[in-house]
């Protein structure tokens, strides 16, 4: 029997050496920390020693973009500081307020990032999308440039698609507003932010020299940000915005 234990033991060892070093390599070439397998006696599993850049990157990401969008749907739906426009100076002083709300907020998408090579994934777009879906094109437009500015100044291989991608998401948003504000849902919100993500992959694909943009797409969460944080970022302010700006029934209702 001590004998069976020591093999056993010398064979795991083994395994787990190899292993290490199989993913240790991996992750090294993908820019991660190290991540060890070890053994139990339900199996093989893995214990992350310190967070990976990209799974710290996407919780930044998740706390940032949603909690701020939750809290600025409130804000804007209670206040109504965006609505009510009367054709005057006043309603240029509005949109200046709303382009550096939404734009501050467009920012905040850029910098929360993870880095891949050259690649800088992030949820930039999601405010110009709820801005111009629920505010105009002077808004969503206006938020979409100081996003796509920014991105600009940032470099990297796949400049070129996403500055274009966040113009369109806050050109298109206000467009739709523009014929269909009376329609948006929260429903229809988060589906036209789904569409707006599809239009961005398209354009990383597609614009990004070296055929760069096809691996970062399939090799890095990109995807999770543009098609899952964005829509969901979008849902989020729409359905906090509509609640919060909705009449309070009488006691009683």
């Amino acid at each position: 029997m001590e004998r069976l234990r020591k093999s056993v033991s010398r064979v795991i060892s083994q395994r787990t050496t190899d292993s290490s070093r199989v993913f240790r390599e991996m992750f090294r070439n993908k820019g991660a920390t190290l991540v060890s397998p070890v053994f139990s006696n339900r199996g093989e599993f893995f214990i992350i020693h310190s967070m990976d850049a990209t799974a710290g990157g996407l919780i930044v990401l998740f706390g940032v973009n949603l909690g701020f969008a939750a809290m600025l749907g409130i804000i804007l739906g209670k206040s109504r500081l965006l609505e009510d426009m009367k054709g005057d100076f006043t309603d240029w002083i509005k949109y200046s307020v709303g382009i550096a709300i939404f734009g501050i907020m467009s920012l905040f998408g850029s910098i929360a990032i993870i880095e891949y090579g050259g690649a800088l994934l992030n949820v930039r777009d999601g405010s110009p999308i709820y801005g111009g879906l629920w505010f105009g094109p002077v808004i969503g437009v206006g938020a979409a440039v100081i996003g796509a500015a920014y991105r600009f100044t940032l470099g990297g291989a796949t400049m070129v698609p996403c500055c274009l991608a966040t113009l369109f998401a806050g050109a298109a948003s206000g467009i739709i507003w523009y014929f269909y504000r009376e329609r948006i849902t929260t429903l229809t919100a988060t589906l036209i932010a789904v569409i707006m993500g599809c239009v961005h992959i398209l354009l990383v694909c597609f614009l990004t020299p070296n055929d760069f943009g096809w691996t970062i797409i399939q090799d890095t969460p990109t995807g999770v940000g543009i098609l899952i944080l964005v829509p969901l970022s979008v849902a989020i302010f729409s359905w906090c915005y509509q609640k919060a700006r909705a009449p309070a029934l009488p006691a009683g209702e």
